[in-house]
């Protein structure tokens, strides 16, 4: 009797390598793998229990999502921002997060909002950081998604993981300081949200020109 060949099938490597990306950028944004943190393939691929082809490929990607940089030698590190590198991620989000407000406030549909609502009430019952961080870029998501933009969601999808990496570090240095990054966040994105659901595009991305900016304050003088 012939065995099934689905039982038998090999596990796609396409499979293991984004297995690998999806351990790898949950390490970079939980700060277990710090900036500047050497990724070196072979002890990588053995911490892991993996090979260096998927690790190989699992790095190439990081470093276009902008969470991996390599060196001149080739060599694979955390990647760490330079201020210019945090000016140029907070202005192309203010940008792009403003023009997918006005967008969005034009077009919200009742599940739109109630998507929105269920990011918030997530976001108000973890305490985690990580995944407060995580469920921050996922509010902005959103609205990237509502305002229906093909291109502006490409060119948001580029710099998206780059901004979660900034905030999970920002909101742990800002928590260490005893700062509740949870409560500022969460009343500033409840603004959003109800701004959003007057319909009136100015005055959705006029606030979210705000929230976002709100964020230079942060940074090095």
């Amino acid at each position: 009797m012939a065995q099934a060949s689905v039982s038998l099938a090999p596990i796609p490597r396409n499979t293991l390598t984004q297995e690998v990306i999806a351990r790898l950028r949950q390490a970079i944004l939980s700060g277990e793998l710090p900036e500047g943190a050497p990724l070196p393939e072979t002890h990588t691929a053995g911490t892991l229990g993996v090979s260096r082809v998927p690790v190989r490929e699992a790095l190439v990607e990081l470093e276009r999502q902008g969470l991996v940089e390599f060196s001149g030698h080739g060599r694979a590190c955390v990647r760490a921002f330079t201020d210019g590198d945090v000016r140029e991620i907070l202005s192309l989000r203010a940008a792009l997060q403003a023009m997918a407000a006005r967008h969005a406030a034009e077009r919200l549909t009742d599940d739109d909002h109630q998507r929105l609502e269920a990011i918030l009430a997530r976001a108000s019952r973890t305490y985690d950081l990580t995944e407060f961080s995580r469920l921050d870029a996922a509010f902005h998501d959103e609205i990237v998604a509502i305002a229906r933009h093909r291109r502006l969601s490409r060119i948001w999808i580029d710099l998206r993981a780059q901004m979660e990496l900034w905030l999970a570090r920002l909101h742990r240095r800002r928590d260490r300081a005893r700062h509740d990054v949870r409560q500022a966040t969460l009343a500033s994105h409840r603004r959003m949200l109800e701004t959003l659901a007057t319909r009136r595009p100015e005055e959705a991305a006029a606030l979210m020109e705000r929230h976002c900016s709100s964020w230079w304050e942060h940074l090095p003088s």
